[in-house]
């Protein structure tokens, strides 16, 4: 099953995480709106945003992830979420600040969807605007695992009165630099019968760079982390600040 058709699921597994949340909104405070998401999911990083008072769009491939985002964006006038495809939409209207956090990115399954993405990205930047992405650097320990083993993905968490816990397989293929990663849900310690696939495409830091080039866009900063540090080897995310 696609696990972008249960957007209930979906804010109960990551209702627990907002290391990123000070770190986007800030940076969205900072340039100033309008503001673009681009993968926006249900608006868990749309809705600090907009509660800080700028102009804030969405753009989100699943339909019921639309829904329900627009669901909690309904007292506030300031921003919506739009059905579309982050290598294709066309809004007709420049943005002060566009982003693609918590590795949303790495739903461009090749170098021309990434590329596509990115020149989107270009064309809806003001002149003097920015974009922001955010992406985990690959690690072998966690893409070469045994397939046929269970790996812990989240231990524990509320969903439909239940307690629940989340754990995967993957399968990576070097060819491609893809990951075909498949969740199981588990409620009250008891493995459920419905698992959930998806796949991302892992980029190394070499290849961002390039795509971002490729694309017509400048890199301004390198960021490893949500605390604004430099990208360095021990880091362990990539964070690109860039403009016209």
């Amino acid at each position: 099953m696609d696990v972008y058709i249960n957007a209930a699921l979906y804010d109960a597994i990551h209702k627990q995480y907002n290391a990123d949340i000070n770190f986007i909104s800030g940076w969205a405070e900072k340039i100033g709106g309008p503001v673009l998401e681009l993968a926006a999911g249900t608006g868990r990083l749309g809705i600090p945003i907009v509660k800080a008072g700028l102009d804030y769009t969405g753009i989100e491939l699943s339909p019921h992830f639309v829904s329900a985002g627009n669901e909690k964006l309904t007292p506030y006038s300031n921003g919506k979420i739009i059905e579309g495809n982050m290598q294709s939409f066309d809004l007709n209207q420049k943005f002060n600040f566009i982003f693609v956090g918590f590795n949303s990115f790495l739903h461009n399954l090749t170098d021309n969807e990434a590329v596509s993405c990115l020149k989107r990205v270009k064309t809806h930047l003001k002149p003097d605007g920015k974009f922001l992405v955010s992406v985990f650097i690959p690690d072998p320990s966690f893409l070469y695992r045994d397939p046929n083993r269970l790996y812990p993905v989240l231990s524990s968490f509320e969903f439909e009165e239940q307690t629940c816990s989340m754990k995967e397989t993957n399968r990576y293929d070097e060819e491609t630099e893809v990951n075909h990663i498949t969740w199981y849900l588990f409620r009250n310690g008891k493995q459920d019968s419905t698992s959930f696939t998806f796949d991302m495409r892992l980029f190394y830091p070499d290849t961002m760079d390039r795509l971002i080039t490729e694309a017509g866009l400048v890199i301004h900063k390198k960021l490893g982390d949500y605390e604004n540090n430099p990208l360095n080897s021990e880091s362990n995310l990539q964070i690109y600040l860039c403009g016209k």
